[in-house]
């Protein structure tokens, strides 16, 4: 995964939810770009879980994947 595709999804007007994958198969929901940032060297992704005060970071030679669904807007026309 590059670092300009994560940039690319914080940074999309209209922001889309996405999840982040790791190999070993957990998924971490980004649902607003407030709860997600990359370090500053931008080899980190920091993503803060909904309704807690914890964090995860994910190095993002890891990342396996990211899932962006369907936009439901995009369905009805």
């Amino acid at each position: 995964m590059t670092v300009d595709k994560i940039r690319s999804l914080l940074h999309a007007t209209p922001f889309q939810s996405f999840e982040v994958h790791t190999p070993d198969g957990r998924a971490f929901p980004v649902p607003h770009p407030d709860f997600a940032m990359l370090s500053g060297t931008g080899r980190l992704l920091h993503i803060s879980r909904l309704q807690t005060d914890h964090e995860d970071v994910i190095d993002i030679a890891l990342i396996t994947d990211i899932v962006v669904p369907p936009n439901k807007e995009s369905e009805l026309s």
